[in-house]
């Protein structure tokens, strides 16, 4: 047990939902931040580093905050405002940090179009699409959590059931992966042992794992058991008569539609493993649910008590992660924001912020602690929470380039690119609007399909809707425009086998089996595909945004210029003019776009 103490136009930044947060309130909390920092460094005797000029920092903050560069024209136009809390808030609520922060829930929840390898035909287009609008919509984290752990239907309804579904016939997992997720706590030795070096024992898993044992991830048919079987037969008899493969059809129509879901079954019991050990239980004997730290929350034993509330048992589980006093739940998602924004969290890993028992210390204690209550006193706002941090000086200092032994904040780390940023950096050069193009997503339709009443389906009628679904899978990227061999669409978009998948792969990008499993470190297979793939020939043929740019710019300084901004971010040095401007002349763009794309510059955020 523990002992708890490129060229895009001002109207493509598409608005979503306006941060709320008055700007005052963004300017005390920041100060607030600046200050715990500066004291810190002052204790350390760390001289603080210069603020970064203009230019270093609207490309640094394009990349946090919408996971892109920004274009020539978004460049010059921040110069003539020069106002940083506005370029920040309008960040924040545009399309593209949707689909920037989409790729950050996507690691961390392990959202997958094929949404569990282990069974078929179980999709997680609706899911996908779901946690996008959460984001565009800026819901608050509590209830963001409330709605995933709480979730219950249909996953073409009810999209939110995806989360649950994601580790459908594991439930020990799924409970593993839930408190790394939601609060920060590693149980996962706990799982099969008491855990070596922390406090969590085997029966402490096993109690917390007891709150969801009620939970069924299959229909459980009730009422239509004979109609399915009429059904079945009927396909049955048709497939003895010569129609091939009509009772898998069947049978592929009711697990991609209807059979999968999150139901309630009053009888779910957890029951010990039979190899169970310790003294405190015996082998196959019944858990209850117990919570594993902070104030206790249990299952009554009564059976009358439980039966008379049978939702109860997840319900009460989910108030105790979500509550303001958890000691772990507001403290987890800060932690995970902060570095989110800085490069590096207050606490490592961050999966697991507890250690023995014990909230660790951290780089920074005061820190750790006043982020939690600044969210909770924002009513879990995400996105304020995140405008506040933007708006720190200490964000917008030179970023540290040194040994993480010696970091203390001083400014954002200077990290090279994910998977997805390197993408959509390619994206935004061929495109210039990257947030315009947009995959033919089918989502009203699937559930159309789903909300129809089983019992009055006729074979015939599944069938059909059978097909209806694979016709509308295979449009999913029609008409898409193609950068060379890629659909030319933003990372966000690219979750299903594909030539574009392979590449974000090779990136780095998290292969979402494993809680925000992604990395960020090079290879030689990258030098490689940036070296040798058509990337460059695409971003350097006519097609090209920047090579349309190029071409309509007034002389050859302004091209090599404009190379410059939208590739690496800055003007080019003298040198740089020398070396790169007869190529500019002759019209060699192939040659500078290839030596800057793969330039270290070109892969880092500074």
């Amino acid at each position: 047990m523990v002992k708890f103490i490129v060229l895009i136009f001002t109207i493509l930044i598409i608005p979503t939902a306006y941060c709320e947060i008055d700007l005052e309130v963004v300017k005390k909390h920041a100060s607030e931040i600046d200050q715990i920092i500066v004291g810190d460094l002052k204790n350390k005797r760390i001289s603080l580093p210069v603020e970064v000029n203009d230019t270093i920092f609207v490309r640094r903050v394009y990349y946090d905050i919408v996971g892109r560069p920004p274009t020539h024209k978004e460049y010059f136009k921040f110069q003539k405002s020069k106002d940083r809390p506005a370029l920040i808030k309008d960040l924040l609520n545009s399309e593209g940090h949707v689909h920037h922060m989409y790729n950050f829930w996507a690691d961390i929840l392990r959202v997958k179009r094929d949404l569990n390898e282990n069974v078929g035909n179980l999709y997680g287009d609706s899911y996908i699409q779901w946690v996008k609008q959460q984001v565009r919509e800026n819901t608050p984290y509590n209830t963001l959590t409330n709605k995933l752990l709480g979730a219950t239907g249909n996953i073409w309804q009810n999209p939110e059931t995806g989360y649950l579904l994601r580790d459908i016939g594991m439930p020990l997992d799924n409970l593993s992966n839930t408190t790394q997720i939601f609060l920060g706590v590693d149980m996962a030795c706990a799982q099969c042992h008491d855990h070596p070096f922390d406090e969590w024992s085997q029966m402490d898993f096993y109690k917390s794992a007891a709150f969801f044992a009620q939970i069924q991830t299959k229909n459980s048919q009730d009422g239509v058991k004979q109609h399915i079987k009429k059904l079945r037969d009927e396909a049955k008899e048709m497939q003895t008569n010569g129609k091939k493969g009509v009772e898998g059809r069947l049978n592929r129509y009711l697990r991609t539609i209807y059979d999968y879901g999150v139901d309630y079954n009053p009888n779910g019991r957890l029951k010990l493993p039979d190899d169970y050990a310790y003294k405190d239980g015996e082998p196959k004997e019944i858990v209850f649910a117990a919570t594993p730290y902070g104030s206790r929350v249990r299952e009554s034993k009564n059976k009358n008590k439980r039966k008379k509330n049978p939702n109860g048992i997840r319900e009460d589980f989910i108030n105790w992660v979500t509550a303001d006093t958890n000691p772990t739940f507001a403290l987890n998602i800060t932690n995970r924001l902060w570095g989110h924004a800085m490069g590096v969290p207050i606490i490592e890993p961050m999966n697991n912020v507890m250690q023995d028992g014990e909230i660790s210390i951290g780089k920074n204690r005061r820190l750790m602690e006043y982020l939690p209550k600044m969210f909770i006193d924002l009513k879990y706002d995400i996105r304020a929470f995140l405008e506040i941090v933007y708006n720190t000086k200490t964000y917008q200092r030179k970023s540290w380039q040194g040994e993480l032994d010696n970091y203390a904040f001083q400014g954002p780390v200077s990290r090279r690119l994910t998977a997805s940023q390197l993408w959509d950096t390619y994206i935004t050069l061929y495109l210039d609007n990257p947030d315009s193009i947009k995959p033919n997503y089918s989502n009203n339709q699937y559930k159309k399909m789903a909300i129809k009443d089983i019992s009055e389906l006729t074979l015939q009628d599944a069938l059909t809707e059978l097909d209806k679904f694979n016709s509308l899978q295979k449009t999913t990227y029609n008409n898409l425009p193609k950068m060379g061999p890629w659909y030319a669409v933003r990372a966000s978009h690219v979750n299903r086998p594909s030539n574009n998948l392979n590449v974000l792969i090779e990136f780095g990008r998290s292969d979402r089996r494993l809680v925000d499993n992604g990395s960020s470190e090079g290879s030689i297979t990258q030098l490689l595909l940036l070296m040798n793939s058509p990337l460059v020939s695409s971003l350097s043929n006519n097609n090209s945004a920047l090579i349309k740019n190029v071409n309509n710019a007034k002389d050859d300084t302004t091209k090599l210029f404009l190379l410059f901004y939208s590739i690496i971010g800055r003007s080019p040095s003298i040198e740089d003019v020398k070396l790169f401007k007869p190529y500019v002349k002759k019209k060699q763009y192939q040659d500078v776009i290839w030596a800057l794309i793969n330039s270290h510059e070109a892969k880092f955020i500074y």
